[in-house]
């Protein structure tokens, strides 16, 4: 009786076995080609950005271009897109584009002081001394310190040493005779 429970067991076991195996020769393949097609709208997704990562690591900035400013446009709530365009823009020697998306950037984020930094850095290379006091009459509020990290950059000497830089300080001295604009702020 025991051999007979045994082989009623097998054969139980085979019953519940033969569904699986036709589980796993026809549904798992199905299975797993919806799981990749999940997978690969996901990555598609993601292709852009890896794309302009890419372009921009080998300094192809022509190619780079129009794929960050498709990711600008699709969702430009996003600080760091804007960034990243206005680094291209700058590469790409469009300091004036480069200005206005740095500034986006910042607007989006105003503690981050890498994109402060990279407007003076494209009013620089423009040559825009206009541009750049301006800049750092608005900048001077939020942040004291910005004069002295502007005055100290060997990148910056041709703004500071400018006509209008130096009555913009000489105006910024008799406002706080003590200093006080060089207090706080990073760069």
């Amino acid at each position: 009786m025991g051999r007979e429970n045994t082989k009623m067991l097998t054969n139980t076991t085979e019953r519940r076995f033969l569904p699986g195996w036709i589980m796993s020769k026809l549904v798992f393949p199905v299975i797993a080609l919806l799981v990749c097609s999940f997978t690969a709208a996901e990555s598609v997704s993601l292709k852009p950005l890896d794309q302009y990562y890419a372009h921009a690591t080998a300094a192809e900035w022509q190619q780079a271009l129009p794929i960050i400013q498709e990711l600008v446009e699709e969702d430009p709530s996003i600080p760091s897109r804007w960034f990243q365009y206005g680094s291209c823009l700058e590469e790409l020697q469009q300091h004036a584009e480069a200005i206005l998306a740095f500034k986006r950037a910042y607007a989006l984020d105003s503690t981050d002081f890498g994109a402060q930094y990279r407007i003076f850095r494209n009013y620089a290379l423009a040559g825009d001394v206009a541009g750049f006091v301006g800049f750092a009459r608005l900048e001077v509020v939020k942040t004291p310190r910005i004069i002295e990290r502007i005055n100290q950059r060997e990148e910056f000497e041709a703004m500071v040493s400018s006509a209008a830089y130096r009555e913009f300080l000489a105006e910024l001295s008799q406002q706080a005779p003590h200093g006080e604009y060089q207090q706080g702020g990073r760069f």
